[in-house]
C-alpha cells in the first residue's frame, strides 16, 4: 500500500473562459436568437470571394442542421432571408465588410490580424429583408471556418460523428443565442498529428474497405481525414508515408485537397522538403547521402519544392537516413556532421526562398532533432534563428528536453513531437490507446510552460482507436490554460456527456479514468511472462480484480447504452476496454499457471481470453457500423491483416522482456496519512505540488508546478514546496521507497532532484533515474521505465527509534513527478 499526501503547496487553474453561445432546443425565441430550424426560414451566407474552405464549412454546418433537425437551410451568397447565419473572413467578405464599414460589429479589434480568430454576433437588421443574423467573421480563413464547426459540435453533431459513428440527437427546433460578442482563437499556432504505421489499420482498410478503387490511401480518404481535422479545429498534418502508401506529394489531388480544407501540410522528421525518401531506389540514384550523392538528392528536393511551392505548408530541415534510419555515414566524426547538417541547411533555404510562395506570411520552417539527430544539435548544430526546433519524446510521452532560457528567445520559437502510438525499439505498442490524458497534460502542458507554443503534433498511428487521445490533444492545443491539473477527469465527463449524453457521462468518465490506470500499469502489447512472474502475490491479485471488474463496468454499461449508440460506445470505450483487461488476465491466468495453481483450469481460461479477444477484433471489423471498419482492427497473430514484419512485434505476447521485481509493500498499519507543509495564501498563486487525477501508476501522482524555470530551489530551502508524510516505525533499520514518474531534465544545464528529510535529520538529495537520458546512465533504466511508467528510489532509513517520525520531500528541481511513496 502505498501513501498519498493530503495537500500540498498549490493552487488549481481557473478553467478557462470558453464562448459564451446557448443552443435552445424549444422555441422561446427571445432577443439575440437565431433560428436554425422550427421558425422562419434559414440561409448561410458566404460570398463568392471567399476560401474553399469556408464555403466548405457552410456546406457541412447546412448537412449538420439537417442531421439534427431534419430540415436544410440553403448556402447561399446574397443574404435574403428573414434569419440568416453570415459567415466571412475580414478582407474577403463584402457582407463582413460592410457590416463593420456600417458600424455594425463590435470586439473586431479583438480578432483583427490575429491567427484563426473567431468573432460571432447577432446583429439585428443587418440588410434589406433580414430581420437577424448571427455574424461569424474569421481573422483568415480557418477563423471563419472554424466559427462554422464549433457550432456543429454545439448542435449536438460530435466531430467523430464519422470516424467514430457517434449518433446525433435530434430536434426539431433549434436556436442559437449569442448575448453578447464572442471571440476566440487557438493558443498553439499548428495543432495536428502524424498517421503512421499504417501498415496495421488504416492501409489494409483504405485498400480493401473504403477505397477500393484507388487500393490505397488516397484523395478520397484524406477527404475524411480533413474534414476531422477540420471539425476538430486541427490544422496540420504528416500524412501516411511507410512503403505500403501511395506517397502523399506524388498525387497532387491530395495536397490540393488539403489546401481546399485549410490544412496546413508537413512531414516527419525523415521527409525534408515534404520528400518522402522511403522508396528511394540507391541502386537507380545512389545513396541516400549528401556528402557522397549531394547533386541528386538536391534534384530530388527541388522538384519537390518546385511541385508544393504554392501551398501552405510548414518545411521540415533536416537529413535523416532512408524511411527512419539514422543518418548515414560519412562522415564519422562529430565535426564532419555538423558541417553536413550545416551544408544541408543551407541548400533546403535556398531553395525554399527560390520557390516557395508568400502568399501565407513568411514560410515556416521546422528542424527536429529526432533519435540520432539529438546529439548533434546538442554538439552546437546552428539552427537558423527562424526556424521552429520540435522537440521530441522518448516515444513513450516522456519529453527528452524543451528549449532552455537562451532557446526560447529564438524568432522561430519551438514545438513538439508526442507518440500516442508507436512502432520500434525498444517496445511497440500499436494496437490501442492507453496513454491517460493526465500524462498528456503534464507533458503538453509543461510544453507549454517552456514556451514551446509553435507547433504540437501527435504520432497517432492509425488513428482508429486513438480518438479520445485525438479529441484530448485537439481542445488542450487549443486553450492549454482552460484546466489545470485536474484536466483528465474534466475531459473524459465532457467527451462522454458530448458523445453519449448526461445519463452516461459520470460512468463513462469512471471506466476511461480505470481503464487508463491499469493502462498506465501495463500497456497491453507490452504485457509478458516475465512482468507477470514479477509480480507479488497481493499485487496480481489485484490486478486480477481490476480486469475483471473493468470487464463487468463495460458489460453493464454497454446493457444500457442506447442501441443507436453502441457502435460508437464499441469504438471508443468497449473495445480498447476489453482488450486492456482481457490481456491482462490472460497474463494473470499464466502467471498463475505457472505457479502451480490448478495449471489446467487457467489453461483453459487462456484460451477462452484469447477466443473472446478474437472474437472482439472479428466483430470490430465485421459487424460495427455493418461491417464500415472492415480490417482496420489487427488481430492477435500474425495474418493476412497484418504486415508481413508483425510477427517481430510483442503481440501483445512476445518474448520475455527484461522487467526488474516489484518489492511488496505494505505500511505496517493502515490508515497512514501524509500532511501538507502548509496551505497557500488566499488568492494568491503559489508554486507547489499539486496531485494529477489520472498520472501514474496510482492515478494521483503528485507533480511540481509550474514546470518551468522558475520553480528552482536551493537544497534545505525553507520555502521549497514540500510533502510531509507522518508514519510509524517499530526501531528496526528499514527504507522508503519512491516511485517517480520517469520524466526527463527539463534541458540542458538542469537537473531533476527532490530531497528528502526524516525528522529533522540532514537532507539528502534524490534524483530521478534516468532523468538525464544518456544511454551511459539510463540505457537499462529507460527500457524498463517505458514499461513501468513509473522509476524507483530506495532511501534507507538508519537508526530509527521506535515511534512516530516524519518523512518530508523538499522541491528543488523543476519538473519533478512523484507518483507513490511507500513506507514500510
Amino acid at each position: 500500500m502505498a501513501l498519498s499526501p493530503v495537500a500540498a503547496h498549490c493552487q488549481q487553474a481557473a478553467p478557462g473562459r470558453s464562448p459564451q453561445i446557448d443552443i435552445q432546443t424549444r422555441a422561446s425565441g427571445g432577443p439575440d436568437v437565431v433560428m436554425l430550424a422550427g421558425g422562419g426560414q434559414l440561409s448561410i451566407v458566404v460570398d463568392t470571394g471567399e476560401a474553399t474552405v469556408v464555403g466548405l464549412a457552410a456546406g457541412l454546418f447546412a448537412d449538420d442542421i439537417r442531421r439534427v433537425t431534419g430540415s436544410h437551410p440553403r448556402v447561399a451568397h446574397e443574404p435574403a432571408t428573414p434569419e440568416a447565419v453570415i459567415a466571412g473572413t475580414l478582407g474577403q467578405s463584402r457582407w463582413i465588410d460592410r457590416l463593420a464599414a456600417a458600424g455594425k460589429l463590435r470586439s473586431l479589434s479583438r480578432i483583427r490580424g490575429r491567427w484563426e480568430a473567431t468573432l460571432w454576433q447577432v446583429v439585428e437588421n443587418p440588410f434589406p429583408g433580414v430581420r437577424r443574423a448571427l455574424v461569424i467573421v474569421g481573422s483568415d480563413r480557418r477563423g471563419t471556418a472554424y466559427g462554422l464547426m464549433g457550432l456543429s459540435s454545439r448542435i449536438g453533431v460530435s466531430p467523430w460523428y464519422w470516424w467514430a459513428d457517434v449518433p446525433v440527437a435530434r430536434h426539431p427546433v433549434l436556436g442559437i443565442r449569442v448575448a453578447s460578442p464572442q471571440v476566440d482563437s487557438p493558443a498553439v499556432r499548428y495543432r495536428g498529428f502524424f498517421i503512421n504505421d499504417e501498415d496495421w489499420g488504416l492501409n489494409p482498410w483504405a485498400k480493401y474497405t473504403f477505397d477500393t478503387t484507388l487500393g490505397n490511401i488516397g484523395p478520397k480518404t484524406y477527404q475524411k481525414v480533413f474534414e476531422l481535422l477540420l471539425r476538430l479545429r486541427l490544422n496540420y498534418i504528416w500524412p501516411a508515408m511507410h512503403a505500403c502508401s501511395t506517397e502523399f506529394g506524388s498525387e497532387p489531388e491530395n495536397y490540393l485537397l488539403a489546401d481546399q480544407y485549410g490544412i496546413v501540410a508537413g512531414s516527419s522528421h525523415c521527409e525534408p522538403l515534404l520528400c518522402n525518401n522511403v522508396k528511394w531506389d540507391e541502386k537507380v540514384s545512389g545513396p541516400w547521402n549528401y556528402s557522397l550523392n549531394a547533386d541528386t538528392i538536391h534534384a530530388y528536393w527541388e522538384q519537390m519544392v518546385r511541385a508544393r511551392s504554392s501551398e501552405e505548408a510548414v518545411w521540415t530541415l533536416g537529413i535523416r537516413g532512408i524511411h527512419d534510419r539514422a543518418m548515414e555515414t560519412p562522415p564519422t566524426d562529430m565535426p564532419g556532421k555538423l558541417e553536413l547538417v550545416s551544408r544541408v541547411f543551407r541548400d533546403q533555404r535556398a531553395l525554399i526562398d527560390r520557390y516557395v510562395t508568400h502568399r501565407w506570411g513568411p514560410v515556416p520552417e521546422c528542424f527536429v532533432p529526432y533519435k540520432e539527430v539529438l546529439p548533434i544539435y546538442d554538439a552546437g548544430l546552428k539552427v537558423p534563428e527562424d526556424v521552429t526546433l520540435v522537440w521530441v519524446d522518448d516515444n513513450f510521452g516522456y519529453i527528452r528536453r524543451l528549449s532552455g532560457p537562451v532557446e526560447q528567445r529564438r524568432s522561430g520559437g519551438s514545438g513538439i513531437y508526442w507518440h500516442l502510438s508507436y512502432y520500434g525499439g525498444p517496445h511497440s505498442y500499436t494496437w490501442i490507446n492507453t496513454t491517460a490524458p493526465a500524462l498528456m497534460w503534464e507533458e503538453l502542458h509543461k510544453a507549454w510552460e517552456n514556451n514551446t507554443r509553435r507547433l504540437w503534433v501527435v504520432n497517432v498511428g492509425d488513428i482508429k482507436p486513438m480518438e479520445i487521445g485525438i479529441d484530448y490533444l485537439s481542445r488542450l492545443a487549443w486553450d492549454p490554460g482552460a484546466t489545470g491539473p485536474g484536466s483528465q477527469p474534466i475531459f473524459l465527463r465532457r467527451f462522454a456527456r458530448e458523445n453519449f449524453g448526461n445519463a452516461f457521462a459520470a460512468p463513462i468518465a469512471d471506466l476511461l479514468a480505470e481503464y487508463y490506470r491499469l493502462g498506465t500499469i501495463r500497456k497491453p502489447e507490452l504485457m509478458d511472462r516475465t512482468w507477470a512472474l514479477s509480480l507479488p502475490a497481493g499485487r496480481a491479485g489485484e490486478l486480477t480484480h481490476r480486469y475483471r471488474a473493468l470487464l463487468a463496468a463495460d458489460s453493464s454499461l454497454f446493457s444500457r447504452v442506447p442501441h443507436a449508440a453502441r457502435d460508437a460506445y464499441e469504438e471508443l470505450v468497449g473495445f480498447p476496454a476489453r482488450v486492456l483487461a482481457a490481456t491482462g488476465l490472460i497474463f494473470m491466468a499464466d502467471r498463475a499457471a505457472r505457479r502451480g495453481e490448478d495449471p489446467a483450469a487457467r489453461h483453459a481460461e487462456i484460451d477462452s481470453l484469447r477466443a473472446y479477444l478474437e472474437a472482439q477484433v472479428r466483430h470490430y471489423n465485421t459487424g460495427i457500423a455493418g461491417g464500415k471498419w472492415n480490417r482496420i482492427m489487427p488481430g492477435l497473430v500474425t495474418g493476412k491483416q497484418l504486415p508481413a514484419w508483425s510477427s517481430q512485434v510483442r503481440w501483445p505476447w512476445g518474448e520475455a522482456a527484461q522487467s526488474r521485481p516489484i518489492p511488496e509493500l505494505i505500511p505496517s498499519a493502515p490508515g497512514w496519512r501524509a500532511a501538507c507543509a502548509g496551505a497557500p495564501p488566499k488568492g494568491k498563486s503559489v508554486r507547489g505540488w499539486r496531485e494529477v487525477p489520472g498520472l501514474g501508476t496510482s492515478g494521483r501522482a503528485m507533480a511540481l508546478l509550474p514546470a518551468d524555470s522558475t520553480a528552482c530551489w536551493s537544497p534545505g530551502d525553507p520555502k521549497a514546496p514540500r510533502l510531509v508524510y507522518r508514519f510509524r516505525s517499530a526501531g528496526a533499520d528499514t527504507a522508503a521507497y519512491l516511485d517517480f514518474v520517469p520524466t526527463f531534465r527539463l534541458y540542458p544545464g538542469l537537473k531533476l532532484h527532490v530531497s528528502v528529510q526524516v525528522d529533522g535529520l540532514a537532507s539528502r538529495m534524490v534524483e530521478v533515474p534516468g532523468s538525464s537520458g544518456r544511454e551511459d546512465e539510463g540505457g537499462f533504466i529507460r527500457r524498463n521505465a517505458v514499461q513501468d511508467n513509473y522509476v524507483r528510489v530506495r532511501v534507507p532509513l538508519v537508526g530509527l527509534s521506535a515511534g512516530s517520525h516524519t518523512f518530508t520531500i523538499a522541491a528543488v528541481d523543476p519538473g519533478a513527478v512523484i507518483d507513490r511513496v511507500w513506507l514500510p
